[in-house]
């Protein structure tokens, strides 16, 4: 794996070191090189100014001139499993973090060319722009102050995976098929659930994150999963009079907005509470409803007559203030997103390999971690020996 670094100790005061910590989250590796190379990445990822790319942290570190080039081999090339330390990642989560809950994240990476894994043509909904990228759908842990990074997951499509060639040279494994983003969030859970992480624990979706609503809530109902999911003020709904009554076979849809706006009136409900009324959801005008009743809660708006934010639930025994309060964890999954896109290299990944992107997503995960163990109350850790 050529030269190996000069470690040097980083680490800002606290109650762990970076080494420690690296120990404790990638020691599973079962190679020395690896865990050192997994240190190294880490200790770049914290301290380098600007652009986290291999070159940039190999000169911060004062790494020798072969550094560059085997920091890219172990996370472009090197056979690590990263869904271990993901696990890790969690528990140490689920140990800080005070009544938390999962939610997802969307990041965008930008890509030139069309070579780096995943890469499409995507419209960036904010700004309208169409952006070559890849898709990024991230699962979190949060509670009322923090939120953190424990999975990653990529979004693909056919023109990737229907491709052989490009399977090969991108190494993406057989039996990966296309996914929509929300199977990809409800595998995540899976996937790092257990050792004392609950997968019972209730799912956020920002409306960033709340692809196809209907399907959506239909999907979670089915696992019998408790959720918050964030709608646009357009989203189709079928006010529910009796929660208990079956569902008609054909009944009018309104929007969110209309909803909310007839419920108030009707109830006259107090202007700065968050309404809530019982809903079925239809995916389009016309469409039959959804069996399942939920909860619609409103925010009303603090500048204008009105409702400017709108949640769907299945918690349909939680008061409308504590899912607001459940379902507002998104903006902290956000503001997460924003510091480890600005300060810990999460865009910077210059490979093209799926195991590499998997690979470069961990360790950032891995560095914001860190970075705020500080802030959070102490997680049960013990360091493992090498």
């Amino acid at each position: 794996m050529g030269a190996q670094p000069v470690l040097r100790e980083h680490s800002a005061p606290g109650r762990h070191s970076v080494s420690d910590f690296s120990s404790h989250v990638f020691g599973y590796l079962q190679r020395v090189d690896q865990r050192r190379w997994a240190d190294t990445y880490l200790r770049g990822l914290l301290s380098t100014p600007g652009r986290k790319t291999v070159r940039h942290m190999a000169r911060t570190l004062a790494l020798p001139a072969s550094a560059p080039q085997a920091l890219q081999q172990f996370v472009t090339a090197s056979p690590w499993n990263w869904e271990t330390a993901q696990r890790e990642l969690a528990r140490l989560a689920v140990s800080a973090l005070s009544s938390p809950a999962w939610t997802i994240g969307t990041v965008l990476l930008e890509k030139r060319g069309r070579h780096s894994v995943g890469v499409r043509q995507h419209t960036d909904l904010p700004s309208g722009r169409r952006v070559n990228c890849q898709i990024g759908i991230g699962l979190f842990l949060t509670d009322d102050r923090s939120s953190l990074p424990v999975s990653w997951r990529l979004l693909m499509d056919d023109a990737w995976c229907g491709d052989l060639e490009r399977r090969r040279r991108a190494r993406i494994p057989d039996r990966l098929t296309p996914l929509p983003a929300r199977a990809l969030a409800l595998d995540m859970v899976t996937q790092v659930a257990g050792r004392g992480v609950p997968g019972s624990l209730p799912l956020v979706f920002g409306l960033d994150a709340a692809w196809d609503v209907t399907h959506l809530a239909l999907q979670l109902a089915f696992q019998r999963r408790a959720f918050v999911i964030e709608v646009p003020a357009s989203q189709p709904v079928i006010p529910v009079s009796h929660p208990d009554a079956p569902a008609p076979v054909v009944a009018r849809p309104v929007t969110a907005e209309e909803g909310a706006r007839t419920a108030r009136s009707r109830y006259r409900a107090a202007g700065d509470r968050p309404l809530s009324m019982p809903v079925r959801l239809a995916s389009r005008p016309g469409a039959p409803a959804g069996r399942q009743v939920l909860q619609l809660i409103a925010e009303p708006s603090k500048t204008e007559a009105g409702f400017h934010r709108y949640w769907v639930t299945s918690m349909r025994g939680v008061g409308a203030e504590q899912v607001r309060s459940l379902a507002r964890r998104s903006v902290t999954t956000d503001a997460t997103l924003r510091h480890m896109k600005d300060d810990l290299g999460l865009l910077d990944f210059e490979g093209r390999s799926f195991p590499g992107w998997h690979h470069h997503m961990t360790l950032a995960s891995a560095a914001f971690h860190f970075r705020h163990l500080d802030r959070l109350p102490a997680p049960v850790m013990e360091v493992r020996s090498a």
